[in-house]
């Protein structure tokens, strides 16, 4: 079993924080503050879904002339979840803080092929599924919370 490094650990753990504060606002901090908090959790999702999208292509540019998937693949596939993300920010925003949150679950396929082919590190799918999941945990819950108030 290969460990996941502690700086990718401790620094993906951060990673979820100012998605949780954006959370903690909608659930708890004064009404004024709800869109404001939504609209901030929806624009770091995007972000943090651009960033995926970065990685992978950064693991697809390894992938020149061996027997891992073919660059231009990965390549194609690494701009979806940025463009995805995009276009959850141009709906009405329970809609696009669900997208979102589905989104985190279906990028997760992708961590698994670059795993299997051999570009991504082997403790690659330890650290982005929970990660995932608690993007898309929050995303969905602020959503059902915004969807409800």
């Amino acid at each position: 079993m290969v460990r996941t490094p502690r700086p990718a650990a401790l620094l993906g753990a951060a990673g979820l924080l100012p998605a949780l504060a954006a959370l903690v606002a909608t659930l708890w901090g004064p009404v004024e503050w709800r869109g404001v908090a939504i609209q901030a959790l929806a624009a770091y999702a995007a972000i943090i879904l651009s960033f995926l999208g970065g990685a992978w292509w950064g693991l697809g540019t390894g992938a020149e002339g061996t027997a891992r998937p073919p660059m231009a693949a990965v390549l194609t596939v690494s701009v979806l979840p940025s463009l995805a993300a995009w276009g959850a920010l141009l709906v009405e925003p329970v809609a696009g803080l669900t997208l979102l949150g589905l989104l985190f679950l279906v990028v997760l396929p992708g961590d698994a092929w670059l795993t299997r082919g051999r570009m991504a590190p082997a403790w690659w799918p330890r650290l982005r599924v929970p990660l995932s999941l608690g993007m898309a945990a929050l995303s969905l819950v602020a959503a059902a919370v915004a969807a409800h108030h």
